[in-house]
């Protein structure tokens, strides 16, 4: 008998179940190879070869579970600046949100940077270099629209401060996580220092001969899902 064909939502529904699954036993046990396709099988009650009809090998499966974790402190971000309006506002609630988030799910966050497969040898997943994508444009975003409203100064472009905003927050988290902050100072008493600091530099900056000042194009919004 054939196998049954399923819709693309039904195909996308059961995919995403997988992923909650996985993600619930990374999470739970903090290391990727606990994540197995018969691991999965075991914990949904499935037959062994169910996952490969939606993933079809562990490197795409742990590129997807990536992906999922950039999704997640995107929205994470998106959630932090609702209500607000003023762009200063947003960017110190949208870094505080990152590391916050970061704090309370140190797995997850550290399946977005450090556990990585041999990426040499997995073909580019547009999933995740999408997902990549939107979630630094969160903050590529509220800088462009506070340079448009002339709350910011227009120097320095925003993708590049927002890669500066980013490359702050993620030096805060991985000091913290790796238990590094031993020298009397707590990352909470750094986040707000740090991004008065980084709006400082902004409004200092002046054209740099190694960064061109390229305008920003905001990403495509899309289903984001946690």
């Amino acid at each position: 008998m054939a196998r049954k064909k399923f819709t693309d939502s039904v195909r996308s529904r059961k995919r995403d179940d997988i992923l909650d699954v996985a993600m619930m036993i990374f999470e739970r046990e903090g290391r990727l190879d606990a994540v197995s396709f018969r691991s999965l099988a075991g914990e949904m009650k499935l037959s062994y070869s169910a996952p490969y009809r939606y993933f079809s090998s562990k490197d795409e499966l742990v590129n997807a579970l990536r992906a999922r974790a950039f999704r997640w402190i995107e929205r994470e971000m998106l959630d932090a600046l609702e209500q607000l309006v003023e762009p200063e506002q947003q960017l110190e609630a949208l870094s505080a949100a990152y590391v916050e988030s970061a704090l309370k799910k140190p797995h997850r966050y550290a399946l977005m940077f450090f556990n990585h497969i041999d990426e040499d040898s997995v073909p580019q997943s547009v999933e995740l270099k999408d997902a990549k994508r939107d979630a630094l444009d969160v903050c590529t975003r509220v800088i462009a629209e506070g340079q448009r409203r002339g709350r910011f100064p227009a120097a320095i472009d925003p993708l590049t401060a927002a890669h500066l905003f980013w490359a702050g927050a993620h030096g805060l988290v991985s000091l913290q996580v790796s238990g590094q902050f031993v020298m009397g100072r707590k990352v909470r008493e750094l986040i707000p220092t740090m991004i008065h600091v980084l709006r400082m530099g902004m409004d200092h900056y002046k054209d740099s001969p190694g960064l061109s000042s390229v305008k920003a194009k905001p990403a495509k919004r899309g289903k984001n899902r946690d």
